[in-house]
């Protein structure tokens, strides 16, 4: 019998946090493996992660790239491989609290014309939501107002952050590509990431697409992890200055695909922040 969920897990760098993450997903190992399978996906990881799988969990699917092809496309690639009928995208710097698979195949019974996905709550270590887990879609002004706090000052009821909301299942407009769950035909009609986004912006890229659809996307609360934000991009300066300026580099492509005139007001504020990015890459190379 085919697995019902197919969970796929993009992986760079995060050997110690991807054990953790697939351990935390059988909680009930006999009956949960029957109903799911994992597919990592690893991006050229130089840290071990590769054999660890081949080791520890030799039924786990192993797509092991021999190069960094970023977030979307390596989702793609999972995708591809699964049998399930549902999709459920997870970073491996999540820990399930409580029986995730269970409560993602609650959801679909719920919504049985393919035609729904959701985002589950992500936790902080204390227990707090996340503001990522819910949003709405960036534009110039909740932008301006989301990190300048003045959204709070003036009660902006379209804010970016949305977390002040009720903790209870509703339409969103965005969730975290750090946990989707989603029909596999309704991913394939989406043709899944936009993978010109190499990191940043591809999960508010499909969450756009699921809209202009006519699809639903839910914030479906009983779908909880913890999540150490950033997991697999922390570390030295130069990693983190190479992620920002893949974030830069994704706002803008967001911009121009989905609000060109914010992408217009943006573009010399994103142009000199890329060069700040640039000249710090620079000066670390010279010390």
């Amino acid at each position: 019998m085919n697995p019902k969920i197919s969970v796929i897990i993009v992986n760079y760098n995060a050997k110690p946090l991807l054990q953790r993450c697939i351990e935390s997903l059988y909680p009930n190992s006999k009956q949960q493996r029957n109903l799911s399978e994992i597919i990592v996906v690893d991006n050229d990881s130089q840290d071990g992660s590769p054999e660890l799988l081949r080791q520890q969990y030799p039924e786990i699917k192993l797509i092991d790239n021999q190069e960094n092809l970023g977030f979307g496309k390596a989702n793609n690639q999972g995708v591809r491989e699964a049998i399930g009928e549902y999709i459920l995208l997870i970073n491996p710097d999540t820990v399930a609290d409580g029986n995730i698979l269970d409560q993602t195949l609650k959801f679909f019974e719920q919504h049985p014309d393919n035609k729904s996905a959701f985002g589950g709550i992500l936790l902080n270590p204390d227990g707090s939501q996340q503001r990522g887990s819910r949003r709405s879609f960036p534009t110039f002004l909740n932008a301006l107002l989301h990190f300048t706090k003045l959204d709070k000052t003036f009660n902006y009821k379209k804010a970016y952050d949305l977390s002040w909301l009720p903790v209870e299942t509703h339409e969103v407009e965005c969730v975290s590509g750090a946990c989707i769950g989603i029909p596999k035909v309704m991913y394939e009609k989406l043709k899944g990431f936009d993978e010109r986004f190499f990191l940043h912006f591809e999960d508010i890229d499909l969450c756009k697409k699921i809209q202009q659809a006519g699809y639903k996307l839910w914030f479906y609360p009983e779908v909880r992890l913890f999540h150490e934000k950033g997991g697999s991009s922390n570390g030295s300066q130069p990693i983190k200055i190479k992620v920002n300026k893949w974030f830069l580099d994704s706002l803008g492509k967001y911009l121009w695909k989905w609000d060109k005139p914010s992408a217009i007001i943006f573009s010399p504020i994103l142009g000199y922040l890329k060069f700040l990015a640039w000249f710090k890459t620079l000066q670390l190379k010279k010390s």
